[in-house]
């Protein structure tokens, strides 16, 4: 997988709620205020760093705090952990969604990861074909020499599908 699924729990609440934060506190106020397509991910990170009784209180009296409640409560009886846990869930579940999408993008990215070996070959090809140093491409590419140099060795990790295929384009209109 790409990323645990508390760093994708983490980075959904960033993106949900438009702040750069790692507090509970913070995710929870802008859930509250604008953002209630937060409170999934938010209740399932507070779970996995183990701060799901300090997001209870701060739910108290709200309307989160019947939902949370529920689903700490049928967590809890059945003993899983919570990845399993939320695969037992039915497809509609609004907590189990946030497992797919986490799902989804993982095999996404090791989808681009299998996609990218092909255009480093295809790359180190063109690069042949134009008799063109690594060097001269990264600077009419602007790409960071070390990770371009990796990048052609097979560490599909260094640059991203998006960039690569930038970089490709650039070089074989030349």
């Amino acid at each position: 997988m790409a990323c645990s699924f508390r760093y994708f729990l983490l980075k959904r609440c960033q993106g949900l709620t438009g702040l750069n934060t790692t507090s509970t506190k913070k995710f929870f106020a802008a859930a509250e205020d604008a953002h209630p397509e937060a409170f999934e991910p938010l209740l399932l990170l507070a779970i996995c760093d183990g701060r799901e009784d300090y997001l209870l209180r701060r739910a108290e009296g709200t309307k989160a705090a019947v939902i949370f409640n529920q689903f700490i409560n049928d967590w809890q009886a059945s003993g899983r952990p919570l990845e399993v846990y939320l695969g037992t869930l039915p497809d509609q579940d609004r907590f189990k969604t946030v497992l797919i999408e986490w799902r989804t993008d993982s095999s996404r990215l090791a989808a681009d990861r299998k996609i990218l070996k092909y255009v480093s070959t295809a790359f180190s090809d063109l690069l042949s074909d134009k008799n063109m140093t690594r060097a001269e491409a990264c600077r009419i590419a602007n790409l960071n020499k070390g990770n371009f140099y990796a990048f052609l060795k097979g560490d599909t990790s260094k640059i991203s599908r998006k960039t690569a295929m930038n970089a490709y384009r650039e070089i074989a209109a030349l």
